[in-house]
């Protein structure tokens, strides 16, 4: 357990996962309260309040503890990324649908023993991806999956089933275009794309390995560019890319850099960490990676004896 002094802010979505959020979030308080942690409470009440509570939080606290899904995570992210406290570590308790975030880190989804992590001393410093203001700790996309992680926010119950359905559903639709102008690594493309990925991990949406190579501490992004394809290699790429099994499409191309710079040619759908967003013809994102920009609670790894 970490030493006693610290202060921690939690921070709980209290309707993340059909209300299991919240109920995760009141045992943690219950659990810190016998421990006798000094610690705050945060429950939000709006798209956003997460980001905006956690930048505006003027107390000193020695961590941030982030209670819900993967949206609720990337809030709580770009709040400390906001307040500019360099000092200040962040940590969670996965309540969410995918919790693709944990599985990155390898942080446990049992109560107990994420307890232990969120107290313990072990942390790890990782990148970020950084678009324009706006942070990413995990993927940030243009296309396709925005498109069906927008479809999935209006579906206000059974996310993981919604998931498979919006997914599969759209190839019996028209598939989204996604014109777009992209400088990365001295390359220069400029077509319409049906997906682009920026990825800092190599696993997300739970099963996605789209890039296995991907790092979350090495300083560079990883991007990969999907052009038009028929709805049949779609599918396919779909299901081999659970395995990383998908650089096998001539459709698909991969770059790896530390910045890049997009142009919208139209209206397109984007999402990061799960959050939709919506970027307007003729928008310029600049994308950076931000190399061990936070500190995050992690499980104490294991050196294997040779």
């Amino acid at each position: 357990m970490k030493k006693d002094g610290e202060k921690y802010l939690i921070v709980v979505n209290p309707v993340g996962r059909g209300g299991k959020a919240q109920e995760d979030g009141m045992w943690l308080i219950d659990r810190f309260r016998k421990l006798g942690i000094n610690h705050e409470a945060l429950f939000t009440e709006k798209l956003d309040h997460a980001r905006e509570l956690v930048s505006n939080w003027v107390e000193p606290v020695d961590v941030v503890v982030a209670v819900g899904g993967d949206g609720t995570i990337n809030e709580v992210i770009n709040g400390i990324m906001d307040s500019k406290k360099n000092n200040t570590s962040f940590a969670l308790l996965p309540s969410g649908t995918a919790d693709d975030f944990a599985r990155n880190m390898k942080i446990p989804h049992d109560r107990e023993k994420a307890l232990k992590v969120i107290l313990g001393e072990e942390t790890r410093k990782i990148d970020l991806i950084k678009v324009n203001g706006k942070y990413a700790g995990l993927i940030f996309s243009i296309g396709l999956e925005a498109k069906i992680a927008h479809l999935i926010c209006e579906s206000k119950r059974f996310k993981l089933l919604a998931y498979w359905y919006h997914g599969l559903s759209m190839l019996f639709k028209r598939l989204p275009k996604s014109p777009l102008v992209i400088d990365i690594a001295g390359e220069h493309l400029h077509k319409e794309f049906i997906l682009i990925v920026v990825c800092n991990a190599n696993r997300y949406g739970r099963y996605m390995k789209t890039i296995p190579d991907a790092c979350m501490d090495d300083g560079v992004i990883n991007l990969a560019t999907f052009d038009m394809m028929n709805r049949f290699k779609i599918l396919l790429l779909f299901f081999l890319s659970m395995r990383g099994w998908n650089f096998w499409p001539r459709q698909m191309n991969s770059y790896r850099g530390e910045s890049m710079r997009i142009e919208c040619l139209d209206d397109v759908y984007g999402q990061f960490d799960g959050e939709v967003v919506m970027f307007n013809r003729g928008e310029v994102l600049n994308i950076k990676v931000e190399p061990l920009a936070i500190k995050v609670r992690s499980p104490v790894v294991k050196v294997k004896k040779k």
